[in-house]
């Protein structure tokens, strides 16, 4: 099958979006124009995509645990503490302040997030709603794998509030911001440890392949517990590309699990993806040091 028609097919799944993607509901806005009715088939079709994700998140939990530990809630031993790595935190920083209020506090009572925000703009905004949150340090740094002579990368600006901020989406107006490996960061700053388990989210238009590369060539790749993210955003700038970073990820067994800002809105969307990060932090703890508690 030609990669064209192969990627007709996506309308009805995409590889990264699911069902719940935009081809499909640009086709039927264009079927059908009277909003209301395009509306309820939007609704439809969310809630369907948020079943199948529920299912996903299911079976996750039940080859990685196993039937026992359906039911359960992991709460992490006071000497162990939950990193939080957001790569792509933007302006609003909705998926963090979600994790930083709600998901980490109900596992574990020592947690620390690293948020990464390229744009200086979004930056200075979500220092300041995370301003005084002594657990929460955000880094003004674009994250690649190939570090450039004088270490800075064009962002290119998507002028849409900065949501597709982009170092490969090009377009005209672009700033020169700071970049680094995140492998380097994880070194520098001694994140890895024996007592700590490492979550990552990611959405940075384009540069996770970079950033998986680098995981992986660091060796640092083991020690990630679990991988959150859509991940879709190459499959936008260049499909042959996308092709090969979805061969990699499936080579490499790194299956990333959606939590994006579009699943915020949705109340099963998250207990999905909080289904899963308790999968992921039962996984990840001693043996000897599991505490649970039943839902």
């Amino acid at each position: 099958m030609g990669q064209n028609k192969k990627r007709l097919l996506w309308i009805f799944w995409h590889p990264h979006q699911g069902l719940w993607n935009w081809m499909l509901f640009g086709a039927i806005r264009k079927i059908f124009q009277i909003e209301p009715i395009y509306k309820g088939i939007h609704v439809v079709i969310i809630q369907l995509d948020s079943f199948i994700l529920f299912l996903r998140a299911l079976a996750r939990r039940i080859s990685q645990l196993g039937f026992t530990k359906i039911f359960s809630k992991a709460t992490v031993p006071d000497h162990i503490s939950v990193i939080y790595l957001d790569l792509g935190t933007h302006k609003q920083g909705t998926e963090l302040s979600w994790m930083v209020d709600f998901v980490l506090p109900q596992m574990c009572s020592t947690f620390e997030v690293y948020g990464f925000e390229a744009s200086r703009e979004s930056f200075k905004q979500i220092c300041n709603k995370f301003s005084g949150r002594k657990n929460v340090k955000i880094i003004n740094k674009a994250l690649c794998y190939s570090l450039p002579f004088d270490g800075k990368r064009r962002l290119y600006k998507d002028m849409l509030d900065g949501i597709g901020d982009s170092l490969y989406r090009q377009t005209a107006s672009y700033e020169e911001v700071e970049a680094m490996r995140l492998s380097d960061f994880l070194r520098e700053n001694n994140i890895i440890k024996d007592n700590r388990i490492v979550l990552l989210r990611m959405n940075i238009e384009g540069a996770e392949y970079d950033v998986i590369k680098d995981l992986l060539e660091s060796g640092f790749a083991k020690y990630i517990k679990g991988y959150f993210g859509m991940w879709d955003d190459l499959s936008k700038i260049d499909f042959k590309r996308d092709d090969e970073f979805r061969t990699f990820l499936a080579r490499n067994k790194i299956h990333t699990f959606p939590c994006n800002r579009r699943d915020m809105s949705w109340a099963l969307r998250r207990k999905c993806i909080a289904y899963d990060m308790h999968t992921h932090i039962l996984k990840g703890l001693p043996k000897q040091k599991i505490t649970e508690s039943a839902k």
